[in-house]
């Protein structure tokens, strides 16, 4: 992975030159921290490398005002203007990875950070921005085609088919397999689910009932719990029972 990423053809105004700082070549270690574009001795090169694996070395000169700026930046760190176009040695208008290596008079050889070249879509998508930026029409023409979905696609026949036989057997296990508790003790509520309106009919005809003059009882599974009962009367004409309450 290269040590920056910047965006390709744009004019850059600070590229570094160096990594690290420049250092006297006497002691190894004292910074110099007043290069000049004109230092004596001054040698940089710009090295690249393509995408496709080719290297260039194309020497640069400093300027004090043109395409390539020279900028101490302080302690011993220095940049480099690189125009987009136009310019006389070097142009930032190709991706790929650069570097900077260079040597003057009194100072060590040094080397730069590898900078990568790379459209500023994607550095805005993966850097920059908030979001990434998705362009689909740079998809290749062959990814989607009208022949590929055609022969790709759901068959929708098989679908409808496979569904229908899944609703089938679903509805012939609730009939036919699940099994329901008959409603327990409780008033019968006026609004309540299909299964329930079903058990209560099962209920009344499977378990037992008593009837006294003024009483219906409807019993649990044991016969000997009241889950229901009514009211009842007759008057001689009619015989009147009335609503299902909860037991006992």
């Amino acid at each position: 992975m290269p040590d920056l990423w910047m965006d390709v053809d744009a004019a850059l105004s600070e590229v570094p030159v160096n990594i690290m700082p420049l250092l006297d070549d006497t002691d190894f270690k004292t910074r110099e921290t007043g290069i000049t574009f004109d230092q004596a001795g001054m040698d940089l090169v710009w090295n690249f490398v393509t995408t496709g694996g080719a290297f260039t070395q194309t020497a640069v000169t400093p300027t004090s005002a043109g395409n390539y700026d020279w900028t101490n930046q302080g302690d011993g760190m220095y940049t480099i203007e690189i125009p987009a176009s136009g310019g006389a040695s070097i142009n930032n208008d190709t991706e790929g990875f650069g570097w900077f290596t260079g040597f003057a008079t009194g100072i060590l050889p040094w080397r730069g950070p590898v900078i990568g070249f790379r459209a500023a879509a994607l550095n805005n998508s993966l850097i920059d921005g908030a979001t990434i930026d998705v362009n689909v029409t740079a998809m290749a023409a062959s990814v989607v085609t009208a022949a590929a979905i055609a022969t790709d696609a759901i068959d929708s026949d098989a679908l409808a088919a496979s569904a229908l036989s899944e609703i089938k057997t679903q509805i012939t296990d609730a009939l036919n397999v699940d099994t329901y508790a008959e409603p327990g003790q409780e008033a019968p509520p006026a609004t309540t689910t299909l299964v329930k309106k079903i058990g209560y009919l099962y209920k009344a005809f499977r378990n037992r009932i008593t009837q006294t003059s003024t009483t219906l009882s409807l019993f649990a599974d044991n016969a000997s719990t009241v889950d229901q009962k009514a009211t009842v009367s007759d008057d001689a004409t009619t015989y009147d029972r009335g609503e299902l309450a909860s037991g006992p």
